[in-house]
């Protein structure tokens, strides 16, 4: 098995973070430093640490679903002291989330072990859809929401795109369900900034088929069989 992979199954690291950390000298085998993340070790018999602390290697794949909650980061610690998503789940978790929110946007995150299943649903190539409700002051004029479609400049030389899937007018305010196929950082609310658009609030309620449901906010639970069966499915495209 590759280092890099055996690194990931771990549920430490995604696979990219893997290979950046061997790289960094930061991974021992067997005591000695290996910066190939590459080299093909025994996982059976090989000593593997990162950072000092030892690494065991997890055959069976864990994946969750966590209600992030407003005002919860997706870290595994903070200098500032502010609360993440790991204060929701069990302490000895070795999980890993897939497809960050940001601080104030809420709704449906992954969690998991499995870093072949985080690589795939995160690459930009496999376009794994991602359900969204902004809460709006105003109505996104048609004419805009072509232009969204097709894609428009968001800043730093990106262009954002999403298809708004529905409109609704609740009180004073819209609800507005989107789907996004990329993943730019905070893509939804530079779309939203550069249509003149007040966003409220941002809740993401899907992550490919898997819904959010009527999971309570700081809550989580393990997939479901169909769930599972929609994983092994998606991959296998």
């Amino acid at each position: 098995m590759k280092l890099f992979k055996f690194v990931a199954s771990s549920g430490l690291l995604s696979r990219r973070k893997s290979q950046e950390s061997i790289k960094s000298a930061l991974v021992t085998v067997n005591n000695i430093v290996e910066m190939d993340p590459f080299v093909y070790i025994n996982p059976e018999k090989d000593i593997v640490r990162l950072d000092g602390q030892k690494i065991k290697f997890r055959r069976e794949s864990e994946t969750i679903i966590l209600h992030k909650p407003k005002g919860f980061i997706c870290s595994r610690s903070d200098e500032l002291h502010r609360k993440t998503i790991f204060d929701l789940i069990p302490k000895k978790s070795t999980l890993n989330y897939i497809g960050r929110l940001d601080k104030n946007t809420t709704g449906i995150i992954l969690l998991t072990n499995d870093g072949n299943l985080s690589q795939f649903l995160t690459h930009p190539k496999n376009k794994v859809s991602k359900e969204y409700i902004a809460e709006t002051t105003t109505r996104i004029q048609e004419s805009q929401v072509k232009k969204i479609r097709k894609g428009i400049f968001i800043g730093s030389g990106e262009k954002g795109k999403a298809e708004i899937l529905s409109q609704k007018k609740v009180k004073n305010k819209f609800h507005i369900k989107m789907i996004l196929r990329q993943g730019k950082k905070n893509e939804i609310r530079r779309i939203l900034k550069f249509s003149n658009i007040k966003l409220l609030s941002l809740k993401r309620v899907k992550f490919g088929d898997i819904a959010l449901g009527d999971l309570k906010e700081g809550f989580w639970r393990e997939l479901t069989k169909k769930e599972k069966e929609y994983f092994k499915k998606v991959r296998l495209k």
